[in-house]
């Protein structure tokens, strides 16, 4: 999702999915943590680590899985900004980047997310657990599993599933702003790109500034959210410059 993939260190964990190398970099940890909740002790922090982890390798997932039908050799990198999907092309395989195809690879990553959070909330319904959606900002929507016979302590694989449904839902649909360099940026790029031709990356990098820039602003003033205010200000200060460094190449 996120920047450029990180050096490789001792601490890696390596292992194969689906036919797909993936390296788990130590501070991807570091920033779960971070983002875990403030209460419920050690355990609650235990099930929000297994659902952020279990939700972004989904989302990388996806990623790749498209990556590889469209003639490319995917691995996936979790580290301490997010999860990156890289590729390299098939020996003996042709394999043309137009639009459409870098479209599909980058819309791929948030709809396995919400594909995955489709099938929590079939499973836990059919569990007998209450779906109550929630409309409001920052996302416009959200999806919230009650277990009515435990309402004062909801049990683990309720906050599991919740955990789940946070990071595939909110963090799918956050992905999808068209913002440099998460999916809906790469997905505007392409767009004007393909609507108005050369100048299409210009535009985009426009669009990146000003609506992630506002983000930041209503994240500090409105939802009182200084993690989306620092992250967003941070992205829209790096398309600006991006900007800035593109234009001044362009005779």
């Amino acid at each position: 999702m996120l920047l450029g993939e990180p050096p490789r260190s001792q601490y890696d964990l390596n292992f194969p999915l689906l036919g797909i190398p993936v390296r788990v970099h130590p501070f991807f940890w570091l920033i779960g943590l971070f983002l875990a909740p403030r209460h419920g002790g050690p355990a609650a922090v235990a099930v929000w680590m297994a659902a952020f982890f279990l939700g972004i390798l989904c989302h990388e997932v996806g990623h790749a899985l498209v990556m590889r039908s469209q003639g490319y050799s995917p691995w996936i990198t979790l580290y301490g900004l997010g999860g990156l999907a890289s590729y390299d092309r098939l020996p003996g395989r042709s394999a043309v980047a137009t639009e459409w195809r870098q479209i599909a690879i980058s819309a791929a990553g948030p709809l396995a997310g919400f594909l995955l959070a489709a099938i929590v909330i079939v499973v836990i319904q059919a569990l007998g657990v209450k779906v109550i959606w929630l409309f409001g900002a920052p996302t416009g929507v959200m999806a919230y599993a009650i277990d009515i016979l435990h309402i004062g302590q909801q049990p683990r694989w309720i906050e599991f599933a919740n955990d789940l449904l946070f990071v595939t839902i909110v963090y799918g649909i956050l992905n999808l702003l068209p913002v440099y360099p998460l999916d809906g940026g790469q997905i505007a790029r392409e767009a004007f790109l393909m609507l108005i031709g050369a100048d299409g990356v210009r535009q985009s990098l426009i669009l990146s500034t000003v609506v992630a820039g506002g983000i930041a602003v209503l994240g500090a003033a409105k939802w009182q959210d200084f993690f989306m205010a620092f992250f967003f200000g941070y992205l829209a200060y790096a398309s600006f410059a991006t900007l800035q460094a593109y234009s001044s190449r362009r005779p």
